[in-house]
């Protein structure tokens, strides 16, 4: 794992605790989408610290991870997708969806590449041992949200962050690449910033 960027990263994990709980409490979906937005800007500062496309170009190959992991990528996706769906039986404006969906591709593929791109320097089991570790830190901060729906409990929504960065770990290790893992979390981020925007809207 990186050093710098570890470092950096366990840094920021009170820094966006507070960012969420203050920005959310104040200012609600907008505060909520402000803590968002500093999260990505994080991200994209350690994906650039982290050695930029460059670093990156070697990893975006899409493989195929192997059945287990594949599925364990796949089914999860039916937990936010089914409750999004159903949210869009109130009606939902067609660009709120566009734009969520957006929001989930672009959230999907800044954390696939930093937490498993740059940040891990030495492909060794140890290194995303502690990739994820950090991973799952820099989640924890989302469970102080305030003046947000959410489809499923917020609890939940954090947890299935966690065990799914565990399958999305485990196709990178399997492939060497992120591609197969950004595929899996692309369709679950898309599906959960839907259904965020359905409740909020």
């Amino acid at each position: 794992m990186d050093p710098r960027l570890g470092r950096g990263a366990l840094l920021g994990v009170p820094l966006l605790a507070l960012a969420v709980w203050l920005l959310s409490s104040a200012l609600g979906p907008a505060g909520a989408l402000l803590a968002l937005g500093l999260y990505w800007g994080a991200l994209l500062w350690g994906i650039a610290a982290g050695g930029g496309l460059r670093r990156l170009e070697p990893l975006l190959l899409a493989r195929w991870p192997g059945w287990p992991v594949a599925l364990a990528m796949a089914l999860p996706i039916l937990v936010p997708g089914l409750p999004a769906m159903r949210a869009l039986g109130g009606g939902v404006g067609t660009g709120l969806v566009l734009l969520a969906a957006l929001a989930g591709l672009v959230h999907a593929a800044l954390e696939e590449a930093f937490w498993r791109g740059a940040l891990v320097r030495h492909e060794t089991p140890r290194a995303f041992a502690q990739a994820l570790a950090l991973y799952g830190a820099a989640h924890l901060p989302w469970l102080l949200l305030r003046g947000v729906e959410t489809a499923l409990p917020l609890p939940l929504l954090v947890l299935g962050a966690l065990a799914m960065g565990g399958a999305w770990t485990a196709a990178r290790l399997l492939t060497g690449g992120i591609g197969a893992g950004l595929l899996g979390h692309a369709g679950l981020a898309v599906f959960l910033f839907v259904g965020l925007a359905a409740g909020a809207g």
